[in-house]
């Protein structure tokens, strides 16, 4: 082989590691943005919980991860997620666990749609101190 060929196949290897190592970096870059945004999207602030209650079904995880509801009386739960949304209060059978819910005893809050059903937030409180909460759809 002759000095010019041996250069061509150089310069076509560096050229090829080039763009094996630009397509990874593309990937990389493109799956850490989508973890961010992802993270973002599903990261509980109570500016979120506020201002979109139709999404809070995408942060109602971290939340509950955040600030663990069980033991928290009645006043500290409003002072976190706010007072129930008026139509909340009606609602006092669900599908998943086919139990009914005191409306003296519970606070509701609604998360959004999931699939065709709304989700809400059920929290159920004895002598105004949270025993137990899940998360139904009607």
């Amino acid at each position: 082989m002759d000095e010019t060929k041996i250069k061509k196949q150089a310069q076509s290897a560096k050229l090829y590691n080039m763009i094996i190592f630009s397509l990874f970096a593309a990937i990389a870059i493109t799956a850490l943005s989508a973890f961010i945004v992802f993270k973002y999207q599903h990261t509980f602030t109570l500016e979120k919980w506020y201002k979109a209650p139709n999404d809070r079904t995408n942060i109602v995880a971290d939340m509950l991860e955040k600030h663990k509801l069980i033991g928290m009386t009645e006043h500290e739960i409003i002072s976190l997620l706010g007072h129930e949304e008026n139509f909340a209060n009606t609602k006092t059978s669900f599908k998943i666990s086919k139990t009914y819910f005191d409306p003296e005893n519970t606070i509701v809050y609604y998360l959004g749609v999931d699939f065709m059903d709304d989700r809400w937030l059920i929290i159920s409180l004895e002598n105004n101190i949270v025993s137990s909460y899940c998360i139904d759809v009607t």
